[in-house]
């Protein structure tokens, strides 16, 4: 009997794509013993435009899991004209693996607390679990409707979502890193080198050779 496909989806910015995200994606690829797709948003809804474009972006994903055999890259959302829609995403990627599939949707716990504020919200589960990464200090969610919603759905397991195509709600704590975007564009735009433990080397001289993130470039 064929084995039913299981999609991992750990979106992001990545503007740069760096450690924090290949270390908690590589971890999260272990403890569910199967890869993790890398995707990149092309405008998030509730975010500021990226410094980085998408075709730099995703070039920086590239170089950043050209040894990392767990992690995958789903450009999906580049391809996409305006804002990213994740009900948009997870509904295509539900025609795309079938019925039966396993997909499962990666978010932070200060993203997930405010997911009532996003588009279509509820009808989320119809096409995918949700898997949120807790971290110490984060916003838990405050909304009534967003809590009730929650605990209907929640799961007490982490591999209990790879039991269903859809439809569950489990959270898991990952390793964390002292490492953050922001802190790394501004490094840049102060002309200085992040050291490696930051971000991958070849990423490194990618944005050196596109002079990214540069005052100038504002």
């Amino acid at each position: 009997m064929k084995m039913a496909q299981v999609k991992v989806c750990f979106g992001g910015t990545f503007d740069p794509v760096h450690c924090g995200h290949l270390g908690s994606a590589t971890a999260l690829a272990k403890r569910l013993k199967v890869p993790v797709t890398l995707l990149p948003n092309r405008q998030p809804a509730h975010r500021a435009k990226p410094g980085a474009s998408s075709k730099q972006r995703l070039a920086m994903l590239q170089l950043a899991t050209e040894s990392e055999g767990q992690l995958l890259i789903d450009s999906c959302e580049l391809a996409r004209m305006g804002p990213s829609y994740t009900i948009d995403t997870v509904s295509s990627m539900r025609a795309e693996i079938g019925p039966h599939g396993v997909l499962i949707w990666c978010l932070g716990m200060d993203a997930f607390a405010q997911l009532h504020t996003w588009h279509k919200w509820r009808e989320l589960l119809q096409f995918t679990h949700l898997l949120i990464l807790e971290r110490p200090g984060s916003e838990l969610p405050q909304d009534a409707e967003l809590k009730a919603f929650w605990q209907q759905h929640q799961v007490a397991e982490l591999g209990q979502l790879l039991g269903g195509p859809s439809g569950c709600i489990a959270s898991v704590c990952l390793p964390q890193f002292a490492v953050s975007a922001t802190a790394i564009r501004q490094a840049f735009e102060q002309g200085r080198t992040p050291p490696a433990t930051l971000l991958p080397k070849t990423v490194v001289q990618y944005i050196t050779a596109q002079n990214l993130y540069k005052v100038e470039n504002k």
